[in-house]
């Protein structure tokens, strides 16, 4: 699986902790959704200038075989929002740098803080 978007201008990678509170599977009980048939193993946002969608990513057990996991994204009817999804997470953090000049490979060398308040 891999992000996408229109023009994939940056590109990177992502990590997160889940929360200590809840996880995906509570998740989607509390949506309804049959866990016994659909196994949490992800989830995905998309964000643009005014849109935010989230899904989580899971196994569907009925349709998978022994050569294959099936692999679905599951959206919600009812509002899925930002606030709702981050709190899935205790801590979330998304690295995305130029496509095409060789950066994913690279380290931060040193963080560095500016004071930009008037």
């Amino acid at each position: 699986m891999k992000a996408s978007v229109q023009y994939n201008d940056f590109v990177g990678t992502s990590a997160s902790d889940i929360s200590d509170h809840t996880n995906l599977t509570e998740f989607l009980i509390s949506r309804k959704v049959d866990t016994d048939r659909f196994e949490a193993i992800g989830a995905s946002f998309y964000s643009g200038y005014d849109d935010f969608s989230a899904s989580i990513i899971c196994i569907d057990k009925e349709k998978s075989t022994d050569e294959k996991k099936h692999i679905v994204e599951i959206s919600f009817e009812k509002d899925f929002g930002k606030e709702e999804f981050f709190n899935l997470f205790k801590r979330f953090n998304v690295i995305i740098t130029k496509k095409f000049d060789g950066f994913q490979n690279n380290e931060i060398d040193e963080e560095i803080s500016i004071d930009d308040r008037d």
